[in-house]
């Protein structure tokens, strides 16, 4: 054996393996830290990082304290409606009158009967406050369906009464149900309204939570109904059906799939709900990195991602058991947020010509009112903002590709995207023209700025707790960060910032397919609650709300003769509809009432 040889080949293996180790050292910086941020943020110790919470306060110190070596932390305080709470004035009794052999029931005296708040009853989230008596009304599932033949208010007159409603469908809790889209509290209370019901009793359908009631839910949507809305105990409810007592009624109707809808004689109810709104201190946190230019410093990239997610669940959360779980939000987003922190760190050693500013938005998952607070209270003056880059949900890289929305919003976009993604031999763009959507590159966009956004697709896990730290692709987020690294050098150092386009819209707008509707309006919502009708951020371009007029910051009221009060009458009118029809729309600009014309065109 040729020793002299064999100590060469030992010193050349030494050498390979100390240059992969340098290599693999390096490449791992971003890795390791990225997975130390993201396994943080979504740890039980956090539990969801829901706004209000401790768990959103610690993620909140977390991030701060991440952003402190770089040239400045800040943070943008805001008060959030996080969802409702018992008022002080809530109240409800019955006045019955019992028949008396030979008594006239014009001379009967009723008897009031009070409920329990609690035990007997409880407001539902979706109620306005008020009061009111009324004479009661029993209209099965409170369902109107043309597709599917079926209307419990057929043949029965509810003006200015008070409905009995049950819980789910004609199928009960079958899966698969075509009732589905018929089946939410939202869409009866305002089935009922547009009925002429002024309030709505919900009742379960038999079985083993037939007593159980719902929460005051974590949903700042969902009030303004127009109607006092209540759940109350089954037994309690069942008292008040003489001759038709409520399960052989509940059980006839899902028999025979007809509805059998009556009025319950001799019988007011008198309501009084007072709810207020919940609210949370919460934190935008942000840091900048100043730009090295006299002049372009002026000038700012904003990197964002939001931090939030659902807690312990709530009314977006698609887990379907009854035990509560924590929703920890791996990908959605605390990959994004992770992503932001080390962009960050890079840009503090390797500053722009422009100034950089990192932020990670609150309350998205609430209706995107971090990033609306950030542009509205002009932490920095939007105009001023040369582009905004979004990243949420970049956690789950597969075959080689990340989503990139919004590259139709500068003329600038596209060659340079393409130019970084030649340049990057590993990750591929699947690129979109607009960045309309439910995240927080929207509230930049509806202000003029030049707005993409990033994301590894949809999955299984969204909104679920399966949405956890084992399901996530480091060595992905690590390709990313490297290639937004890049991005924003580029960006940061353009002798032009990157001129704003409004993008035509090819699809319905967000929020206005929620309820499987088949038309395309065109309208972006605005989350903001606004007692007087539904209140929009703007109109898609090239949309029949655009060509009808419709502007950003007017409120719809009426859609041909039916009010519309919110998000949700808007959609459940829209699910009625179809292509061509063309829709009176009353709406109030600047507190003026104004009526346009809008032609429905079909969904893409």
């Amino acid at each position: 054996m040729n020793f002299k040889r064999l100590t060469n080949f030992v010193q050349i293996l030494i050498l390979v393996s100390t240059l992969n180790l340098f290599a693999q050292t390096e490449k791992s910086l971003v890795y390791t830290a990225a997975k130390e941020h993201l396994t943080y943020l979504a740890s039980d110790e956090l539990e969801g990082r829901f706004p209000g919470t401790p768990g959103m306060d610690k993620a909140r110190d977390y991030i701060l304290n991440k952003f402190k070596p770089i040239n400045g932390s800040y943070l943008q305080q805001l008060e959030v409606p996080i969802g409702y709470e018992l008022g002080e004035k809530n109240e409800v009794y019955f006045n019955v009158i019992i028949p008396k052999p030979g008594v006239p029931i014009e001379m009967s005296r009723p008897m009031r009967k009070s409920w329990d708040l609690t035990s007997d009853w409880l407001p539902l989230s979706i109620s306005d406050d008020g009061e009111l008596e009324a004479p009661l009304a029993f209209c099965g599932f409170g369902i109107s369906s043309k597709d599917l033949k079926y209307d419990d208010y057929e043949g029965i007159d509810v003006k200015d009464k008070i409905v009995i409603i049950l819980t789910h469908s004609p199928n009960g809790e079958m899966k698969d149900d075509p009732f589905e889209p018929y089946k939410s509290y939202r869409y009866k209370a305002t089935n009922a309204r547009d009925h002429g019901a002024k309030g709505i009793i919900f009742v379960k359908i038999n079985g083993d939570s037939a007593s159980v009631f719902e929460p005051l839910e974590k949903d700042r949507f969902e009030r303004n109904t127009g109607l006092l809305a209540i759940q109350v105990n089954r037994t309690k409810i069942s008292e008040y059906f003489p001759r038709r007592s409520l399960y052989p009624t509940e059980m006839k109707i899902m028999e025979t799939k007809k509805p059998n809808s009556f009025d319950i004689p001799n019988s007011k109810i008198y309501i009084k709900v007072q709810l207020k709104d919940k609210i949370a201190k919460t934190d935008n946190v942000f840091g900048m990195v100043e730009g090295t230019d006299a002049t372009l410093k002026n000038e700012y990239i904003v990197v964002g991602a939001h931090y939030d997610h659902l807690g312990w669940g709530g009314p977006t959360s698609m887990y379907q058991s009854k035990t509560p779980k924590i929703h920890n939000g791996a990908d959605d987003n605390a990959s994004g947020t992770s992503a932001v922190i080390e962009l960050a760190r890079y840009a503090a050693e390797n500053p722009t010509k422009r100034s950089l500013v990192f932020v990670a938005f609150t309350s998205e998952e609430l209706g995107i009112i971090g990033s609306n607070a950030f542009v509205n209270q002009k932490i920095i003056a939007p105009e001023n903002i040369a582009m905004m880059i979004n990243l949420d949900m970049v956690g789950r890289f597969h075959d080689n590709s990340i989503y990139l929305m919004g590259t139709g919003s500068s003329p600038a976009f596209e060659p340079i995207f393409d130019e970084l993604d030649a340049a990057d031999s590993v990750l591929t763009l699947n690129k979109s023209d607009s960045p309309l959507g439910a995240s927080d590159q929207t509230a930049f966009y509806l202000k003029n700025v030049p707005s993409v956004f990033f994301f590894t697709g949809v999955h299984l896990d969204y909104h679920k707790p399966s949405d956890d730290v084992d399901k996530i692709n480091f060595d992905g987020m690590e390709t990313i960060i490297n290639f937004l690294d890049a991005a924003v050098q580029k960006f940061g150092n353009l002798d032009n910032r990157p001129p704003f386009h409004k993008v035509s819209e090819k699809s319905p707008a967000h929020g206005e397919n929620r309820s499987g509707s088949k038309v395309k309006f065109g309208i972006v919502p605005n989350f903001d609650r606004e007692p007087l009708g539904m209140k929009i951020s703007g109109a898609s371009p090239g949309s029949p709300a655009e060509k009808a007029g419709l502007q950003g910051d007017d409120i719809i009221t009426k859609l041909n003769d039916t009010g519309i009060m919110n998000l949700h009458d808007f959609t459940f009118f829209l699910r009625e509809s179809k292509p061509g029809d063309k829709i009176k729309v009353t709406f109030l600009r600047k507190g003026k009432e104004m009526t346009t014309d809008v032609i429905l065109t079909g969904s893409e």
